[in-house]
């Protein structure tokens, strides 16, 4: 039989409509992929840009994996705040490892990451984290 040219590459152009892509990337400014942590950090932030637009116009955020550790402390931080510079700091290995033993499933992790995001946001600009979602939790 006769070879007409097909192989069964998995990168082939499908029915005449191109290469597949993604419809939305997570791509940084530089060209690197957002990882699903730093997703969820950069969508919580997006969130909370849009829930208080005059206090947070400014706001940078960075994730990091870790944060240099003082040999007399006896708390590892998982975030930092930079109020000069209106930007929060997430540190990721101590947020994904300490601290968080019931990871039942990724709305509890998406959970427990946005909590430290919350928590830093509202250290920034002086409020209480439960008082940055609008009257979420008001009776």
């Amino acid at each position: 039989m006769a070879d007409l040219g097909r192989t069964n590459r998995v990168d082939r152009d499908r029915h005449g409509r191109g290469m597949r892509q993604p419809l939305i990337t997570n791509l940084l400014p530089g060209g690197r992929r957002l990882s699903g942590f730093e997703q969820i950090v950069s969508g919580t932030v997006e969130y909370l840009k849009n829930a208080w637009p005059e206090e947070l116009i400014d706001l940078d955020w960075e994730v990091m994996d870790a944060p240099a550790i003082n040999p007399e402390s006896k708390n590892v931080r998982r975030w930092a705040v930079k109020r000069d510079q209106m930007k929060i700091v997430i540190y990721r290995l101590p947020i994904e490892r300490l601290g968080h033993h019931r990871r039942t499933d990724a709305l509890h992790e998406r959970m427990h990451i946005e909590e430290y995001v919350f928590a830093a946001v509202g250290h920034l600009i002086g409020k209480d984290p439960w008082d940055l979602v609008p009257d979420r939790y008001r009776d």
